[in-house]
């Protein structure tokens, strides 16, 4: 079935991931997902660390600028600032 995409679907995949978890770890959780290239791409972008909670995910994945609701608080930061 696959999971949705953005911040919502990755909230999904993180919900059955146990921390602290790897970079590598996420990335596999979200291909037994089901999750889309663009998702994978995204987390193995990230660094090569240990995050101990979903926030510190969330906070690293470079999620596209181009999905609303799917942005990382750094792209919410660009976003805003590109229209002030």
């Amino acid at each position: 079935m696959g999971v949705e995409r953005g911040i919502e679907g990755l909230r999904r995949v993180l919900a059955g991931v146990r921390f602290p978890v790897s970079r590598d770890t996420v990335v596999t959780a979200a291909l037994d997902a089901g999750a889309d290239e663009e998702m994978v791409s995204a987390l193995r972008a990230m660094p090569a660390a240990e995050f101990n909670e979903e926030n510190e995910i969330l906070r690293a994945v470079p999620l596209p600028d181009a999905e609303p609701d799917a942005h990382t608080e750094a792209a919410r930061v660009r976003e805003r600032d590109r229209h002030d």
